[in-house]
């Protein structure tokens, strides 16, 4: 009996030595870990502490733990951009005792810079349109001289109608000695077109200049337009005009007066380059 106590008491030692973990019970040196909590089984996650689970204001709640929490406050202000001002347009300052080169309006019809240029005051005299910038149909070797004033070879029948269009009140026309010029005189007439007749002939040059130079310096006269058959007789008035009444000398004169029919070729244009000459010597 006394035997069975024994074993009984050491068996119930032993137990209790194998089920206690504390520093008191264990001869051993190892220091288990702390106490820690079992994980939790839910997948939700607890919100962090200073998060409120109470209802929102309002009867709204907050997300589930876990969930991202909408912020209640609201979107920061940003202030609009800043726009650069335009950039000033600075027009030339006038030119001293001129006219203003811009208008204070641009666009405007006296604007020189940003709207349409200022058509440039002329002193032509005013005449029917088309005079001055058009040339007349019908009219060969048409060449404006001068204000007022245009030459070329004899016009057509239509020519005579295009000059009367284009607002030319007379035609000057340069003959030989006896040419018949009455059927010339009947059209421009017709066409109230005055009519005008120079005899320039070699041995009559110096009348002829003198009659030329008074008719188309007339201005009840212009606009006029001076022709001859060939420019023989136009070349060689026009070189006079422009050696003695615009006093130019001999190679001005000269580039002047060709587009104008002025030539030393040919046998008509040979006699008035010496009937020329000889007038030339006597001024």
């Amino acid at each position: 009996m006394k035997r069975i106590l024994l074993i009984a008491a050491a068996a119930s030692g032993l137990i209790s030595a194998s089920s206690c973990k504390h520093r008191c019970c264990s001869n051993s040196s190892f220091n288990p870990n702390p106490y820690r909590p079992q994980a939790p089984n839910t997948p939700f996650l607890l919100p962090p502490a200073n998060v409120p689970t109470s209802p929102a204001p309002g009867g709204t709640f907050l997300p589930p733990p876990g969930a991202a929490a909408p912020s209640t406050f609201p979107p920061p202000s940003i202030p609009p951009a800043r726009t650069a001002p335009p950039p000033e347009v600075l027009l030339p300052d006038p030119i001293p005792g001129g006219a203003s080169s811009s208008s204070a309006y641009p666009g405007g019809p006296t604007n020189g810079v940003l709207g349409s240029p200022t058509a440039p005051a002329t002193t032509e005299p005013p005449v029917s349109s088309g005079y001055a910038n058009a040339t007349p149909i019908g009219v060969t070797g048409f060449v404006k001289v001068m204000q007022g004033v245009a030459t070329g070879r004899k016009p057509t029948l239509d020519g005579f109608d295009s000059l009367r269009s284009a607002g030319y009140r007379t035609v000057i026309q340069l003959h030989g000695a006896g040419e018949d010029v009455a059927a010339t005189r009947e059209v421009a007439e017709k066409r109230e077109l005055k009519f005008i007749a120079i005899d320039v002939s070699t041995d009559k040059l110096a009348d002829a200049y003198a009659t030329f130079e008074a008719a188309i310096a007339d201005r009840a006269n212009q606009p006029l337009y001076v022709f001859d058959a060939d420019g023989v007789r136009t070349g060689a008035m026009w070189y006079l005009h422009f050696r003695l009444t615009e006093v130019m000398n001999d190679d001005a004169a000269r580039i002047r007066a060709k587009p104008l029919g002025f030539t030393d070729q040919g046998d008509d244009a040979k006699q008035f380059m010496v009937a020329i000459q000889r007038l030339l010597e006597t001024r």
